[in-house]
Parts: C-alpha cells; sequence; structure tokens
C-alpha cells in the first residue's frame, strides 16, 4: 500500500440506504454542473494543469534562450496604378472584372505583390549585393556540390522569399516590405535593395511591353494601310460601275423620278377609275332616274319643256276639246321633246360608260409601267445598300488606321518615360535591437496557452478516467450504501505511542524469509495501536455504521472483499476486526484467501498450522485458532494453499466450523478472495451475514465496481456497503468540511500531545 498523500478520512455515509435515495440513485437524474465542481475538478487534477503550465512555460523560455536572434527591417512602398488607358484610347474597361466583381484596380495590387514576391526580385538582389559572397550562399553550395550555379543560385533566391513578407496597409497605397534574418546587416540590404530592384524590374517590363506593342503596332499599320487601298478600290469600282452620282443623289437619278412621277399617275388613274365606276354602275342600276342624268343641265331643261307642254295640252283640252288645232302641234312638240329627252339620256349613258373603260384601261396601262419602274427601283436599293456597305468598310479602316497610327505616335513617346508609381516613403534602417525573441511577450503567451493546454488536459484526464471518485459515486454506480472511507497514511503521520522495539518490528531494510515470522504492518495495525489516529477514527465509524446496519442484531459473520486485489480489503478487515474486539467482546478473523494470505505476517503467527489443516482434518481446531497481540481478537490462518480452495468453502466442513464460530465468538470477520476472477467469495458470501465490499478511490474503475456487486446480487448476498479504501484528500473533490476536519485532527493531536506529555506517552506505551 502507498503513502504518499496527507491523512484525512470521510465522515460515512448512512448504512442502510433509504427506499426514496435508492430509488434516486437507480433512477436516470440529469446532473447540474455547477462552478464549484470544476474548481474542486482543477483542485483534484491541479498537477496536471501545474505540469503542463510549467512545461510550456519551460520549453517556451529555452526556446527563447536557444533561439539565435533574428532582425527585421522594413521599408515602406508607395505604389501608384499606371494609366493603361493612354495606350487603349482612352477607355478602360474590364468586363471579365464586372462578371466576377472584382476591379481591375484590385487585380494590379495583387499583381504587384506578387511580383514583390517573386523570385525575379531576390535573384536581381543576389546580383546586385553579390550575395554569392555571403556564408548562407556558400552553405548552400556546401549542401549541394553537385547543383550546377545556375539551379543553387535560384535554390537560394527561393529560401529567400521564405524570410520575405509583403504587407499592404488597409485602405492605402501604402505597403510594407520586410525582410528578416540572423544577420543584421543582410536584413538591412537586402530591404533596402528591394525598392530598387522593384523599379528596375518595372521599367524593364514597361520597355519589353512598349517594345512589343510598337512592333505590333507597325505590323497592325502594314495590314490595314493596304486594306484601306483595297477598300477604297473596291468602291471607286462599284460607284462608276454603277453610277456614282445617281447612287450619292438619289434626287436627281431619273429611275427615281419616273418611279416617283409614275406612282402619282397611278393613283391618279386608280382614283379617276374608282370614280367613273361608281358612275358607271349608278347609271346602270337607277337608269334615267340616276343623280348624274337628273341634274344635267340639258336633261333638266328638256323636261322643264315636256312639262310645261303637258301643262298646256291639259289646260286646252279642258276648255278647246282634243281636236283643237293647236292641241295638234303642241302634242307633236311634246313628242319631239321627249325624243330628245331620251336620246340624251341614252347619250348621257354611254358617255359615262366610255369614261369608265377609258380609265380602267389606262389604269391597266399605269400599273404596268409602275411595275416595270418598282423593279427598276429595287435594283437600285440593292445596288445602293452595297455601296453604303463598301462605304462602311471604307470608313472603318480609315478610322482604325489613323486611330492606330495616333497609338503608335504615343507609343513611342510612352516608351522614353520613366515609371514614376513607385516611390519610397520609409527607407530601410539600420535594426538597432533584434525583433525576435521577445522574451516578455513569450512568456505571457506561454502563461496563457499553458493554462488553456492545462485546463482542457486537467478536465480531459477526469474525462477519462472511469475510477469510483467519491462516496456519491460509490453509491450511485454501485447501488449499495457507503459505511464509511479508509484514508491513505503517510508514514511519517504514524503516532505509535509504543517503541518499534516494544513492538517487534522488523529493522528498517530487513527481509522477510520464507518460514520466519514477519513483524506487524503498522498500517494493518494502526487502528489499534494508535486510536487518535486518523485511520483509528475513520475504523470506528465504519464499526459504528456496521453495528448500526440492522434493525435487528447487528451482522455477526462478516465477509470483507473487493472486486480486484490490491484494494485493502486485508487492512479493513484487520482494522474491523481489531475495533470489533474489545474488553466484553471477541472477535475471531479468517484469512480465508488462500491463494494470497497475508493476515499471518501482520500478526507475526505462522501460517502454519491453518485453516486448510482444519478443513482437511490434518489438526482439530484448538490448534488453528490463534491468540494475537490483541486483547480478544483471535485469528486462524489461511494454512497451505489447497489444489481447489473453493471446494473447501462449499464443503460441510467449513459450514460447520461457521457456525460452531458463531456461537464462541461475538463477532467473525472474514477476509475474502476477490470478487471478480475468484469464486470463494461468493460461496463464503451465502453463509455469512453480511458483506462488506472495499473500493479503492481512484483505481476500481466503475464496471469494476458494478460487476462485484452483480456478482454478489447473483447469489443472494446481504451486501452491508462499500468502503472507500486509499483516498486522498487532494483527489476527493470535496470542498470545506474535511480540510476542517484534518485542521481539527491536527489540532485536537497537538493538543493531547502537550496534556499527556512524555508520561502520558509512557502509559499509554505500556498499556498497549
Amino acid at each position: 500500500m502507498q503513502n504518499d498523500s496527507p491523512n484525512y478520512m470521510l465522515v460515512p455515509s448512512s448504512p442502510a440506504m433509504p427506499p426514496a435515495l435508492e430509488s434516486y440513485y437507480k433512477g436516470e437524474t440529469e446532473e447540474v454542473s455547477h462552478l464549484r465542481d470544476y474548481w474542486h475538478i482543477l483542485l483534484k487534477r491541479k498537477w496536471w494543469f501545474l505540469g503542463v503550465l510549467s512545461g510550456i512555460v519551460t520549453l517556451t523560455l529555452l526556446v527563447s534562450l536557444l533561439m539565435p536572434p533574428i532582425y527585421k527591417v522594413t521599408t515602406t512602398l508607395q505604389i501608384l496604378q499606371d494609366n493603361p488607358s493612354a495606350i487603349m484610347g482612352g477607355q478602360n474597361t474590364d468586363p471579365l472584372g464586372a462578371l466576377t466583381g472584382s476591379s481591375s484596380l484590385d487585380k494590379f495590387y495583387e499583381t504587384q505583390y506578387n511580383i514583390l514576391k517573386s523570385p525575379t526580385i531576390t535573384l536581381g538582389i543576389i546580383d546586385s549585393l553579390n550575395l554569392k559572397e555571403h556564408p548562407t550562399y556558400k552553405a548552400m553550395e556546401k549542401d549541394y556540390p553537385d547543383d550546377p550555379p545556375r539551379v543553387i543560385k535560384e535554390r537560394y533566391a527561393l529560401s529567400m522569399l521564405d524570410y520575405l513578407k509583403v504587407e499592404p496597409t488597409k485602405n492605402s497605397f501604402l505597403v510594407d516590405v520586410s525582410y528578416r534574418s540572423t544577420d543584421k546587416n543582410l536584413a538591412w540590404k537586402v530591404a533596402e535593395a528591394m525598392p530598387k530592384e522593384y523599379l528596375k524590374l518595372a521599367m524593364n517590363t514597361r520597355e519589353q511591353s512598349y517594345t512589343t506593342l510598337r512592333e505590333w503596332l507597325d505590323q497592325e499599320l502594314v495590314r490595314l494601310g493596304q486594306k484601306l487601298q483595297d477598300s477604297e478600290r473596291t468602291l471607286y469600282a462599284h460607284g462608276q460601275k454603277q453610277d456614282f452620282l445617281s447612287l450619292e443623289e438619289p434626287e436627281v437619278n431619273v429611275v427615281v423620278k419616273k418611279y416617283i412621277a409614275v406612282s402619282q399617275a397611278l393613283t391618279t388613274a386608280q382614283a379617276d377609275k374608282a370614280q367613273k365606276e361608281a358612275q358607271y354602275r349608278q347609271i346602270k342600276e337607277q337608269g334615267a332616274d340616276a343623280p348624274l342624268v337628273t341634274n344635267h343641265p340639258l336633261v333638266t331643261a328638256l323636261r322643264q319643256s315636256l312639262i310645261d307642254l303637258e301643262g298646256q295640252v291639259t289646260g286646252q283640252s279642258k276648255i278647246y276639246g282634243p281636236n283643237f288645232p293647236e292641241q295638234a302641234a303642241i302634242s307633236a312638240r311634246m313628242r319631239e321633246v321627249r325624243q330628245r329627252l331620251n336620246q340624251e339620256v341614252k347619250r348621257l349613258e354611254a358617255s359615262i360608260k366610255a369614261d369608265y373603260e377609258a380609265a380602267t384601261k389606262s389604269e391597266s396601262l399605269l400599273q404596268k409601267e409602275f411595275d416595270l419602274q418598282r423593279s427598276k427601283m429595287i435594283d437600285l436599293q440593292n445596288d445602293l445598300v452595297h455601296h453604303h456597305v463598301l462605304k462602311r468598310d471604307l470608313q472603318t479602316n480609315q478610322t482604325l488606321y489613323e486611330g492606330l497610327l495616333a497609338r503608335m505616335k504615343e507609343a513611342s513617346v510612352a516608351s522614353t518615360m520613366v515609371a514614376s508609381n513607385v516611390s519610397v516613403i520609409t527607407p530601410a534602417k539600420d535594426p538597432y535591437e533584434p525583433w525576435l525573441p521577445k522574451y516578455l511577450l513569450f512568456t505571457v503567451l506561454a502563461v496563457v496557452l499553458g493554462s488553456m493546454f492545462g485546463l482542457g488536459t486537467a478536465f480531459f484526464v477526469e474525462y477519462i478516467d472511469d475510477s469510483i471518485k467519491t462516496t456519491e459515486e460509490l453509491e450511485k454506480i454501485c447501488h449499495i450504501s457507503s459505511l464509511g472511507v479508509i484514508p491513505m497514511m503517510e508514514a511519517d503521520s504514524f503516532r505509535l505511542p509504543i517503541s518499534r522495539e516494544s513492538l517487534k518490528l522488523p529493522a528498517p531494510g530487513a527481509e522477510f524469509r520464507e518460514g520466519e515470522v514477519e513483524g506487524p504492518s503498522p498500517v494493518e495495525l494502526l487502528s489499534y495501536n494508535d486510536p487518535m489516529s486518523m485511520l483509528g477514527e475513520a475504523i470506528q465509524h465504519i464499526r459504528t455504521s456496521l453495528l448500526l446496519s440492522s434493525s435487528e442484531a447487528p451482522p455477526k459473520v462478516i465477509v470483507v472483499t473487493s472486486g480486484n486485489p490490491g484494494e485493502g480489503k486485508t487492512t479493513v478487515s484487520v482494522n474491523l476486526a481489531a475495533a470489533l474486539a474489545g474488553p466484553d467482546r471477541s472477535c475471531v478473523i479468517l484469512d480465508c484467501d488462500l491463494r494470497k494470505a497475508r493476515i499471518h505476517q501482520v500478526f507475526r503467527i505462522p501460517i502454519q498450522p491453518g485453516l486448510t489443516n482444519y478443513l482437511s482434518g490434518a489438526v482439530p481446531m484448538e490448534e488453528v485458532i490463534r491468540t494475537t497481540s490483541v486483547p480478544n481478537l483471535y485469528f486462524i490462518p489461511a494454512g497451505p494453499t489447497p489444489p481447489n480452495p473453493n471446494e473447501l468453502f462449499s464443503s460441510t466442513v467449513f459450514g460447520n466450523l461457521i457456525s460452531h464460530l458463531r456461537g464462541e465468538f461475538d463477532y467473525v470477520v472474514i477476509d475474502s478472495p476477490p470478487i471478480i476472477g475468484f469464486a470463494d467469495g461468493r460461496t463464503i458470501s451465502n453463509i455469512a451475514d453480511g458483506v462488506l465490499v472495499a473500493i479503492r478511490h481512484h483505481s476500481t474503475t466503475r464496471e469494476a465496481g458494478q460487476l462485484a456487486i452483480r456478482l454478489l446480487s447473483q447469489n443472494n448476498a446481504r451486501i452491508l456497503g462499500g468502503i472507500l479504501t486509499m483516498t486522498k484528500k487532494d483527489r476527493m473533490g470535496y470542498g470545506s468540511y474535511y480540510g476542517y476536519f484534518q485542521n481539527y485532527h491536527k489540532d485536537y493531536s497537538g493538543y493531547h500531545k502537550r496534556d499527556l506529555g512524555d508520561s502520558g506517552a509512557k502509559t499509554s506505551s505500556a498499556k498497549h
């Protein structure tokens, strides 16, 4: 058992779990986390937190101390965009930028930033500063002895880009160009040479661009000049063939004039025909009653004369009678007038018909002439359209030729100008102190990052730790009542009131050989040797809870077991047996862990004869029951290890032995083997009044605890409760009560020592 943490104890829970509490632990309830829970976790895992924090801080300090000083030199440039429209006719359009949402200005500056970080710049710097003689360049030549000089130079230029940084200033035309190096002079010289190389590259690029542009313009001028001549020849030839003057001035063209005249005559003829046709149809339908006839002056006069004559005839016939001579003359005249009227009506009808037929013939002739002139007009328009096409082609070629000629002159002038869009705002300065390392900043960042990673590590370790950590977890996970806790005791906390010689403890460093009797372990009998210790107080709490665990008689036969080995069940068994034994109470403890017996070492009693000797019938009962140094505490050692221990515990002899011990002693404590992996404990629990399960703090997993309780429950064993062993205050996650108890116990122990003095210690030693 390890003794590496402060001594303390916990107040045990209720020995018998109420039904309401049991249903609470069995039901699935939602746990609410509070800030104090996280604080307790951090306190419990403080060494993880502090370890990660100190590790990061230490590593940062080491890196800072071992890091060579790095110098950073910065120069600020102002880069303005050239006017690209000067050579492109005053227009600066970017259809692709309109589609993608980016402007030509953004593209320009992105291009300049990439140029500043291009190997071309660093290659120029290598030549201008003669960096081939620099130690870093020489070292690269040694690293790559087989590479040609050109490749080494390009490799060194690429390596320089790793230490070059271009940072544009937001909402401005300024850009900071920085270079870092462990060589102060190199950093300064490179930063100083950057603007010069960039300007030189811009000028070379500008000159190359204008040279290429002039060559292209020359070729285009020759091509467009020839094309312009061809267009002029074609236009003039077509004009001569198709009467250029008539095509250019349609108002004097004969075809156009004839077409217009015929069109007007046809329109007049069509109108006259329509009128004559209407008159003809009117006379044909109405005859002499037609308005054209009735309204004719001659017809009107003849009709009036006829009416007058008819009136005279009618008047004279009434006076003179029908045979009057003048009456015959008037009648003859009436016949003559009527004949003339009929002739005039027929003549009018014939005249109107002749006019209609003449108008129809005239219209037909004019329509034929109009169709002829229209076809000529269509041919004329087609020739005119073709002429205009040729004319526009000539104008276009002439405009392009003149524009290219103007651009040629502008390019010739612009190529002689020096680029003025780049200027140095802040020149590079010789660095006074290194840029890195920054000890204060690194330390602060290390503390911040270390704290964050430390917190994460602490909570992660707590998350992956599935062991049982508190009595509440023991009750909730295993569904049993917690009877108390056993603290982890430090070696220097044992307040033994008697000397090692009086207890016959082995000398420090002495080894126990096979066949000899070992000395007692201070922890296993600490509750008896030092009742005022925290372990003694904890055992007393467990004893009280155990005796009150039943409303009837307290359990007499008690089995102490655990899920796995090394969880402190032997310590619980021995100390509990010593606490149960008293002036008026007798107790016997059986070491039933036949596979790994250890209680005989505690009491310095030989392991034989023991339990297995009695169960096999080799010795009587009186020889296996031994007395111990604790009054009224008796002990039955394990004896030799049998081939199958579980067969002995299943025998009737073992049951009779327990029945006999139940009658002879007030209490029987059985140290059982672990439950998981061995069936001995489950067999022994069937004949016991109750079972105590030892759960090691921060060691026994939740699955192991649940499995141990489940195996015991399958045998219908009465589980009295669980005991959390080897607990450590700094890992319990509890609050101020246990600190108060520890301080109280410390103060009380000091007060007890001062009152008793040496005499009290001697009296206590003599009593033991």
